[in-house]
């Protein structure tokens, strides 16, 4: 994954070099995992998301494209307009007609620069369409994780997925999940690794994303991290800890610009 896409996924997390690596092999939930396939519901979800974002890009297209030719309609009559202000003679009151053509000029110059951005918006999203049916393509190839290890030792809090926000009585989509831990329990890497960013993450504290090859993990709400960038981790090793009672685990596959969120919550199953 590119380190531009790297900095995409920090700023959807909506992550300081430090101290030797600790191992916590003693702790229960880092043990031995056993040899087990991917949940094949993650693979499902995944071309759901992909579907659900194809979607929501062609509505937008249409959405553009009308918007585009209502202006296109009016710019065609704006612009016959203009042509006569501006050929007609000047007449006695030449300040007036200084005016006149001036404002004509403002118009054109300004439905001209509006239908440049919306054509540029039009051809980002044609782009964005392209590159969402390719990655839908590579779904069934992609190599999905089969478990992962616990990042800190607690029950889950917050599940994965969409919910209802009960003030604004809308639904929200959870990218992660919440592990109710300990006061300030250490939290570890998920699966070996190397680790990409560490440091602050907007709304989650302090967090580190692992670079596991064909995703990614992020673990977050930590006082603070120790490990630096570019250290090679295992599953196991000491991230940090847990800056008040949770610890914040997303997993995104290496799918499309910062990745795409899959449920962690199946993957801890084999590690129990």
């Amino acid at each position: 994954m590119s380190r531009a896409d790297l900095a995409l996924l920090v700023v959807l997390a909506t992550v300081v070099p430090g101290s030797q690596l600790a191992h916590a092999d003693e702790e229960p939930f880092a043990q031995p995992l056993r040899a087990v396939e991917p949940p094949s519901d993650l693979r499902t979800g995944l071309t759901q998301q992909l579907a659900d974002e194809a979607a929501s890009i062609e509505r937008a297209i249409t959405i553009v494209g009308e918007k585009l030719a209502a202006l296109d309609d009016i710019r065609t009559r704006r612009l016959a307009a203009a042509y006569r202000v501006l050929r007609a003679p000047a007449g006695a009151d030449l300040p007036a007609t200084a005016r006149r053509r001036a404002a004509a000029r403002l118009l054109v110059e300004r439905d001209l620069a509006e239908r440049g951005l919306l054509a540029d918006e039009h051809g980002q999203l044609r782009t964005a369409k392209t590159r969402t049916t390719g990655d839908a393509a590579r779904v069934p190839a992609i190599v999905l994780p089969a478990q992962i290890a616990r990042p800190a030792k607690g029950s889950i809090a917050r599940r994965f997925g969409l919910l209802d926000h009960e003030r604004s009585r809308t639904k929200l989509s959870r990218r992660g999940i919440d592990l109710e831990v300990a006061e300030h329990a250490p939290a570890t890497a998920v699966a070996d690794g190397v680790v990409r960013y560490a440091g602050p993450m907007r709304g989650l504290d302090s967090g580190v994303i692992i670079d596991h090859g064909s995703y990614l993990s992020v673990v977050a709400k930590l006082g603070a991290s120790t490990v630096p960038v570019g250290a090679p981790v295992k599953r196991g090793d000491r991230l940090g800890s847990a800056a008040r009672h949770r610890v914040y685990l997303e997993i995104r596959v290496a799918i499309g610009p910062g990745g795409l969120p899959i449920d962690p919550e199946p993957l801890f199953a084999a590690s129990r």
